[in-house]
């Protein structure tokens, strides 16, 4: 009768620890990340005609036209950007808004914020950015908007 009880709560503790495993599975997920499609956006970025040395470039999915896919930011340095690596990678595919905090230097300085509208094509593309110099402390360091969505190759 002993070995009978003993082999009951064996069998109800192993019980019990697969129930624990499992749910510890469910609750972690199985290896991180979101499921979003991302999609590498890179290239040159300038502020009348020269290189904007410091910097974030923002991507943020357009809502009012659809799109609700993941938000991608790129750090500037060196008058380039690219979002594979950076702290939010890769881009939604579809309509996005892009805006561009430029630095005037490693400290923080304002040089000007720039905002626009564009497609980013599923698989990536490369896109250089040139900020007219409206955008800049003229402006008082406020967003201008093209009228044209530049023209944009694929990579």
């Amino acid at each position: 009768m002993r070995g009978i009880l003993a082999a009951a709560v064996a069998a109800k503790a192993s019980i019990a620890g697969a129930l624990i495993a499992v749910s510890v599975t469910f609750l972690t997920g199985c290896g991180g990340g979101d499921s979003q499609e991302r999609h590498r956006v890179s290239g040159r970025i300038t502020f009348a005609g020269q290189p904007v040395n410091f910097g974030e470039v923002l991507f943020t999915p357009d809502a009012a036209k659809g799109n609700s896919g993941a938000q991608g930011i790129a750090t500037i340095t060196n008058g380039r950007y690219d979002t594979d690596g950076s702290r939010a990678p890769g881009v939604a595919s579809g309509a996005v808004v892009v805006r561009v905090t430029a630095l005037a230097d490693a400290n923080g300085k304002l040089l000007c914020e720039h905002e626009f509208s564009m497609e980013v094509s599923k698989g990536g593309m490369a896109l250089d950015i040139d900020i007219p110099a409206e955008a800049g402390p003229s402006n008082g360091g406020k967003p201008a908007k093209p009228s044209e969505t530049p023209k944009l190759p694929e990579i």
